[in-house]
């Protein structure tokens, strides 16, 4: 059986597995599914048709599946060993499910947009905002105060600096500072922690200077269709060349 303090408030058709705890001023509404060894924890709210996979915790005064604007219901999907701390507000998505997958840290009133789709072993530092609708590829680090703005896409890997804010598509391996955003180099110490090859990191550092010209402001679109052509690209220049060319074609759709 759960263990369910008697001072909270577990709705009757809220599915919840064996061994969840659920924390004193705790709410978990009547639509919500809690996998096993997950932790809400006192003064948690979990609303909406929340999903939680297994041994997520859920710190006091966080709400997962909180409704958007002038809104109500919608749906929330987290997968495993998640934490979502102090203060988090994850919003539902109603046209689409806000997706977070597993492995994530959710730090100090962060706050993930209703429709939004995170990917896996990201951390959000303190007071980090995801807009509506916007993508967070995986091994993303946003620091404190940071921004991606709605139906953005932040590329894996990427690092955006405190302060940042992203309101157009990042490219992935990126380090991303400053507002507007500018790319300001490969995110070397990440891809070093996660395990690229020395010459993988230099591939890609070789394919930044070409692409941003040392300026990082805006891609350069020569650069870009010479290694778009090429035949022998490393494997991470030509996922990085990928998704600039997709940024740039979409951004001239818009413009059209």
């Amino acid at each position: 059986m759960p263990n369910i303090s008697p001072k909270a408030i577990v709705e009757r058709t809220a599915e919840l597995a064996d061994d969840v705890v659920v924390g004193p001023f705790a709410y978990v509404g009547p639509e919500a599914r809690i996998g096993p060894g997950c932790v809400i924890e006192n003064n948690a709210t979990v609303l909406a048709r929340t999903s939680l996979g297994a041994r997520t915790r859920v710190f006091p005064m966080a709400v997962v599946g909180a409704a958007p604007a002038g809104g109500t219901g919608g749906e929330c999907v987290l997968g495993e060993a998640n934490a979502v701390r102090e203060h988090v507000t994850i919003f539902a998505g109603a046209d689409r499910p806000t997706r977070i997958g597993s492995h994530n840290l959710l730090m100090i009133a962060s706050q993930i947009g209703a429709g939004a789709e995170v990917g896996d072993h990201g951390i959000f530092d303190n007071c980090t905002q995801v807009g509506a609708g916007a993508t967070i590829e995986d091994y993303v680090r946003m620091s404190g105060f940071a921004s991606a703005g709605d139906g953005v896409r932040v590329g894996a890997y990427a690092f955006v600096a405190s302060y940042a804010g992203v309101e157009a598509d990042a490219p992935p391996f990126a380090m991303l500072q400053g507002y507007p955003v500018r790319v300001r180099g490969v995110n070397s110490r990440n891809l070093k922690a996660c395990g690229f090859e020395q010459q993988d990191i230099h591939a890609l550092k070789s394919a930044f200077r070409e692409l941003f010209n040392g300026r990082g402001s805006q891609v350069n679109r020569d650069a870009l269709d010479r290694l778009s052509a090429a035949g022998d690209l490393n494997p991470c220049v030509r996922k990085l060349v990928e998704a600039l060319r997709a940024a740039v074609e979409a951004g001239d759709a818009d413009d059209d």
